[in-house]
């Protein structure tokens, strides 16, 4: 049997362009920035998005680099939040996941959460939740300033797996209150 037969290996680095499949291929996430405002469950957890991934319009890269775009997405935000909160805004806060990719720089969530806290008038702790893990599928997260507050609005602006809102979830499920709000779904 020795020589007989050959055996051909052939990776994806490797693989010849015409060969390759699309399955292969990285496809860019977009997201048409057609508002549908959704409920989700992850495990225990209730959430609630905003926008939901597209085959056609922005791509996640730009809407996370762009200043005009966290506005426009505090602004359906907010929207939502004062229906959502009939009864006033007294006694909630809003803080965002934390960042794991951006130290420095424009941050997408961070500005959200800022001009939602200006508008609805909730203070936003900024940098409150810091994950010290690069885990992306366990995240270690830890509370690095005390929230006074008893009612807490959890911003993230993408959810892929959903490890990061369980993790918040943990840190913070001793709270009287916790709203999810998602800001694109990319399940």
């Amino acid at each position: 049997m020795k020589g007989k037969g050959k055996i051909y290996r052939i990776d994806d680095w490797d693989k010849p362009e015409a060969v390759k499949c699309k399955s292969w291929s990285h496809q860019e996430r977009l997201c048409d920035l057609k508002e549908k405002v959704s409920l989700h469950k992850k495990g225990d957890i209730y959430y609630i998005s905003q926008f939901t991934r597209s085959k056609t319009g922005t791509s996640f890269s730009e809407i996370k680099q762009s200043e005009e775009l966290a506005s426009f997405f505090a602004e359906r935000a907010c929207e939502f939040l004062y229906r959502f909160l009939v009864g006033g805004c007294e006694g909630w806060c809003i803080v965002t996941t934390p960042r794991r990719r951006h130290y420095e720089g424009f941050h997408f969530a961070t500005s959200i959460c800022t001009k939602i806290a200006g508008a609805v008038k909730i203070p936003f702790y900024e940098n409150a939740i810091q994950c010290l893990t690069k885990d992306r599928l366990n995240p270690e997260f830890f509370l690095l300033r005390p929230i006074k507050e008893k009612k807490i609005i959890v911003y993230d602006d993408i959810l892929t797996t959903g490890s990061t809102l369980l993790a918040t979830y943990e840190l913070l499920k001793d709270r009287e209150q916790l709203l999810f709000l998602i800001g694109i779904n990319n399940n």
